[in-house]
């Protein structure tokens, strides 16, 4: 092993090592459709754009994130996420949507539901069989076709590594975790099994 690879084993070490402690002391960030929060419903009886309600709601609840949804089989019923209420911004929301739409809605006419935050294994739970499944075909693969436990050491080191990057990017960056996260650490498996699947194929044509 190169000095630089050493360096840079090193380097990711510390780096993962800094993830797990900031994990440990202030948690993962979940995007708001995940996290704990307060969903409230309301009829409009109209067609309307997303954005305006979400430019409202944006100036009732000034921090944080708000997540603006059509609902009903007519889209005229609206959905606001967000993270707290109280009476006041609720009767702020009243006076603001009835003055866009020309409404007369009062704080009776919000249906307000709180609800529990979704658990960072409830999301990945349904990948880990799958992974686990894709990981053993692919030690499979690599028994028969090299015939070595070098490959496929270096492939789950790899592999872990480069999840460990994915990984510490959202604990260090308080990056959301969302709807995408998932998929994303599913194309940087494929991406690396590929990678170094190609770089041991040519090394076994190449010494042939």
């Amino acid at each position: 092993m190169s000095k630089k690879s050493k360096i840079l084993i090193i380097v990711l070490i510390i780096i993962f090592i800094i993830a797990i402690v900031l994990t440990g002391i202030r948690g993962l960030n979940v995007d708001l459709n995940y996290a704990e929060g307060v969903s409230i419903i309301f009829d409009l009886d109209q067609q309307f754009n997303t954005d305006d309600v979400k430019s409202i709601a944006r100036e009732v609840w000034q921090d944080g994130q708000i997540i603006v949804q059509k609902v009903e089989v007519y889209n005229e019923s609206v959905l606001i996420k967000v993270s707290s209420v109280n009476e006041e911004q609720i009767e702020s929301l009243v006076t603001k949507i009835n003055e866009k739409y020309s409404l007369e809605l009062t704080s009776a006419d919000i249906a307000v539901q709180y609800n529990s935050n979704v658990q960072i294994r409830d999301i990945i739970s349904p990948y880990v069989v799958p992974l686990m499944i894709a990981t053993a075909l692919i030690v499979v693969y690599y028994s028969i076709r090299f015939r070595g436990v070098k490959e496929i050491v270096e492939l789950l080191v790899k592999l872990i590594f480069a999840e460990g990057i994915v990984y510490s990017i959202y604990a260090i960056t308080r990056l959301p975790i969302d709807v995408l996260t998932m998929p994303i650490v599913m194309i940087v498996y494929a991406g690396v099994t590929i990678y170094v699947t190609v770089k041991n194929e040519k090394g076994k044509v190449s010494a042939k």
